[in-house]
């Protein structure tokens, strides 16, 4: 995301970030609301067969399958690119990013085939992993931050447009809405503060993240202060 949305300024990065997630999470909740008239376990295909008819059902399960596609393709691609840059860097060889991608998909497949259980555990290990790197990382920034930086607008106003793809998959969790459903029973009272206070944690994280990285100093590239 701060790649995305350097070029934006911390302004409108802030308001993009805000807006996207507020439209994301109300649209959770009313996909919630559904959910009170159907059993827990239903998924989105049988959500929309039921309410929309059959080519509602077509046309919700190409959508979600296009965009859970697109999401697994880009993170394979940059956790498998990232990867062969890593073993690269620590062990001295020479692996092409299509060998990290083939190790990562090998390796996520496998964790995916054991079991739920195991998945469940491994996504609350790097969560948490995350979180803690992530403050680190915040600590370190924080003190570096200059106001003046923060009060930028970016150069080409095109540039906001191509940060919202990028943005709007950091609140694009509707995809497992049946799962999470399904997981906590039904339960609609603690559903919604799952997705309130769930899709407020990268809100947060992004927020600061935002801040510390455009605070860090000037690009007169690609900014100009606001109001000069």
């Amino acid at each position: 995301m701060p790649l995305a949305a350097a070029g934006v300024g911390f302004t409108v990065t802030l308001g993009l970030l805000f807006t996207l997630w507020a439209l994301m999470c109300y649209t959770a909740l009313l996909l919630l609301e559904v959910y009170q008239h159907v059993p827990a376990d239903m998924g989105l295909g049988s959500l929309a067969a039921r309410y929309l008819g059959r080519y509602g059902q077509w046309v919700t399960g190409f959508c979600m399958l296009f965009l859970l596609y697109a999401l697994t393709a880009a993170y394979i691609s940059g956790a498998g690119e990232l990867l062969a840059s890593s073993l690269n860097q620590w062990l001295d060889w020479q692996l092409p990013p299509a060998a990290g991608v083939l190790i990562f998909t090998l390796l996520g497949g496998a964790v995916v085939c054991i079991g739920t259980a195991l998945v469940d555990l491994f996504n609350r290990f790097l969560f948490s992993a995350k979180i803690v790197f992530l403050v680190i990382m915040l600590a370190l920034l924080m003190p570096h931050i200059h106001q003046v930086n923060l009060l930028t607008l970016p150069v080409e106003q095109g540039l906001a447009l191509s940060a919202i793809p990028v943005i709007f998959t950091s609140f694009g969790f509707h995809g497992s809405v049946p799962s999470i459903v399904s997981y906590l029973g039904g339960d609609i009272r603690k559903l919604r503060r799952v997705f309130i206070i769930g899709s407020f944690i990268p809100l947060g994280g992004l927020y600061f993240l935002a801040a510390g990285d455009a605070g860090q100093y000037r690009r007169p590239g690609l900014y100009r202060p606001a109001g000069k």
